[in-house]
């Protein structure tokens, strides 16, 4: 699948335009273009650890080595930004399931969560006032085998959906499926070790809002709320975050819009 190029470089998100403001139940959605100039580079390079730089420096091509320092970096400058300090003081720690999560808290105590996924040369990063999320980004694949997959993962009622959509419209309507579970799991901190068939998403009517249902025993909360993003072209990405009640905020380098919700 081709490469989409990158409309504006991403330093734009890491310059110094101030500290953000994250009011209560809102959610902040980052949305850029991994290839970067040189000097975008070099300023992610400068934020990262001594192990997250022995990383990058471990990845044989350079593309694949200067899309984590831009994506690893951005992350840092982003939530610098929102913390008040400096990229490189920023401390992360790590779960039980592999879920990243800051260990430093801001100048006025209070911590933020936050989620990045990155596929094909784009990012999202979420963020939120301190409850947790999930983020997850595909990009449309029209030769996926999408009843396969769904068959052999989904629950009846996903594969169904995916089964009733017109022909034309079965991978997109997979893709939403898949991006929404992606983004609970990683959310719930428990990713693909959890069988992506162990809980079923519900869409709305409009196929923008879904909750999911979960048996009685099981290990994921029930109270995830999920929201398909406005991305332009053939990208999908959805949202995961706990609870009710909670606004979206979407600021694209990749259009020159921003989205609210």
């Amino acid at each position: 699948m081709p490469r989409v190029l990158p409309t504006v470089d991403p330093l734009l998100f890491c310059g110094p335009q101030g500290d953000v403001h994250m009011a209560p139940k809102s959610v902040h959605v980052w949305s850029f273009f991994l290839e970067a100039s040189t000097a975008c580079r070099e300023q992610c390079a400068a934020t990262l650890s001594r192990a997250e730089a022995a990383r990058a420096a471990r990845f044989v091509e350079a593309r694949n080595r200067n899309e984590f320092i831009v994506a690893h970096g951005v992350l840092r400058l982003l939530l610098a930004r929102y913390l008040g300090l400096p990229a490189r003081k920023l401390a992360f720690s790590t779960g039980a399931g592999g879920k990243p999560a800051l260990a430093t808290p801001s100048h006025a105590g209070s911590i933020v969560s936050f989620n990045m996924t990155h596929s094909h040369g784009r990012a999202l990063i979420a963020v939120s006032d301190g409850r947790e999320l999930g983020i997850d980004l595909e990009q449309l694949n029209p030769a996926v085998k999408a009843l396969a997959i769904a068959r052999r993962y989904f629950r009846n009622s996903e594969l169904t959906a995916i089964q009733s959509a017109a022909s034309s419209l079965q991978a997109l309507t997979f893709f939403r499926y898949w991006v929404a579970k992606e983004a609970v799991l990683k959310g719930q901190g428990i990713g693909l070790k959890f069988p992506i068939d162990g809980f079923e998403v519900e869409f709305d009517a409009h196929c923008k809002n879904a909750q999911i249902r979960t048996p009685e025993d099981s290990r994921l909360a029930n109270d995830w709320r999920i929201r398909l993003l406005p991305l332009e072209g053939d990208w999908i990405g959805a949202v995961a975050v706990r609870g009710e009640s909670w606004k979206l905020r979407l600021q694209s380098l990749c259009a020159p819009r921003a989205f609210h919700a």
